[in-house]
């Protein structure tokens, strides 16, 4: 399995179907505009293809924090529902984790919702720990 990098408009939108897996709120009229903002912090989105069609997403930024020094930290990460268990968030979860090692950080980092019970047991089943609670504070429009 390739994991590569989403350089282009049209490699950004072919992630999109994907990740609405995870985020189904994304449009794609402001999709790719999107990501370009966000790549001006650091945002990336890797991607595993298989027969032309995206089945993994990571979106993914470097941080440089005062608790953590360098982090790799992982907005998304997603499989498509109907190829899960065959490999390809493993790939991608090996991949960050090489990224991150080389580009001299300390840690990657990812918060799940609390609902995502299977997801958990993937990041557990893939190395990850619990290492601290993140709160929200939502506000109305």
């Amino acid at each position: 399995m390739q994991v590569r990098i989403a350089e282009t408009d049209a490699e950004i939108m072919a992630c999109l179907d994907c990740l609405k897996y995870l985020r189904p709120h994304l449009e794609a009229e402001t999709f790719v505009e999107t990501v370009r903002e966000m790549e001006g912090n650091g945002f990336n989105l890797a991607y595993i293809e298989e027969n032309r069609k995206v089945v993994a997403v990571a979106g993914y930024r470097f941080m440089h924090t005062l608790f953590a020094g360098d982090t790799i930290y992982v907005d998304d990460l997603v499989t498509d529902p109907s190829l899960r268990s065959r490999g390809y968030g493993q790939a991608l979860v090996a991949w960050l984790r090489e990224f991150a090692i080389d580009e001299g950080c300390q840690m990657l980092h990812l918060d799940s919702g609390v609902q995502r019970d299977r997801a958990h047991q993937f990041y557990f089943a893939s190395g990850f720990h619990i290492n601290c609670f993140h709160f929200a504070m939502e506000f109305d429009d």
